[in-house]
């Protein structure tokens, strides 16, 4: 990428395909990486982590599966003040995608959200 002092990027419902480079770990100023909408396939990239400034990621109502890579959930865990602490929004709660570290999690299917990925459905008031 030419972008590397890119700090938002924002792609929610352009009908975009195809899946996420694993290049996206040379946005190394990247703040914010909103993709949900979009039929994206594939994986979150491992290289996300490189992202050490993310503070912003949604990945709701997409088509990517697996599982959050730890290099992006140890950027929660990163020396941050709370205010700038990384949020992690995706389709965690069905089989599509694995997340332990998500703060909100929805489900693919019927695009519910939850704030807590263990949360059951059912006992919600959200």
């Amino acid at each position: 990428f030419e972008l590397s002092n890119l700090r938002m990027l924002y792609l929610d419902g352009n009908n975009f395909t195809g899946s996420i480079s694993q290049d996206i770990g040379q946005l190394t100023m990247l703040k914010q990486l909103t993709i949900s909408d979009n039929p994206i396939t594939g994986v979150i990239p491992s290289t996300l982590g490189l992202c050490k400034e993310l503070e912003l990621l949604r990945i709701e109502n997409t088509d990517i599966q697996g599982t959050i890579p730890e290099e992006v959930c140890q950027l929660k865990s990163s020396s941050r003040q709370v205010y700038d602490a990384l949020y992690i929004k995706a389709d965690c709660y069905s089989d599509y995608l694995k997340c332990d570290c998500c703060d909100v999690c929805c489900d693919h299917n019927t695009q519910q959200c939850f704030q807590d990925n263990r949360e059951n459905p059912e006992d919600s008031d959200a």
